[in-house]
């Protein structure tokens, strides 16, 4: 029998009993494939150096379960150090107001596209940077209909922004 397929073989008779095992550990069921896909190729590369193993089944719930426990110690290691950095970054100004300035924009996406699709299409082009004059050319009405939805839908952003306690500078 070739080699990929008793490989094939293998992987069918392990790999869901391996999945389950880590997915235990692990509790995300994409992370416990992985887990498994990396033992199962650490396995098979060292094959050779395992056949004195009693028992196939219980090596590779060992496996499973060091690789299992090393992600989630590095998983905790990657988060305690993601939080030191974080409160490294909150420390500096500029990045705290780039963040907050990111979080209004997405507020302010959020809103709009709530809005009626042609007041949505305005407000989005109005915040790409063109005048009335284009955005009516753009969209093949008059300026005074412009003018109007554009109208409309500040009101409505306005009233959104209101309604959940945004707090607003009336220009």
């Amino acid at each position: 029998m070739r080699e990929d397929q008793q490989l094939e073989i293998f992987i069918r008779k392990h790999y869901s009993s391996m999945c389950a095992v880590a997915l235990r550990f692990i509790g995300s069921p994409d992370i416990a494939q992985d887990i498994t896909q990396e033992v199962i190729i650490k396995f098979w590369k060292n094959r050779a150096n395992y056949e004195n193993i009693k028992s196939t089944d219980n090596f590779l719930y060992t496996m499973i379960k060091n690789e299992a426990l090393n992600y989630l110690r590095g998983s905790q290691r990657e988060k305690q150090h993601y939080n030191h950095l974080e409160v490294e970054e909150f420390e500096h100004p500029k990045v705290l107001n780039m963040l907050i300035e990111e979080e209004i924009n997405q507020i302010l996406i959020h809103a709009i596209d709530l809005l009626p699709v042609q007041s949505a299409r305005i407000m989005r082009l109005i915040l790409s940077g063109y005048e009335n004059k284009e955005i009516a050319k753009v969209m093949g009405v008059s300026v005074n209909t412009i003018k109007t939805l554009k109208y409309s839908a500040i009101r409505k952003l306005r009233e959104y922004f209101n309604s959940n306690d945004y707090e607003l500078d009336q220009p």
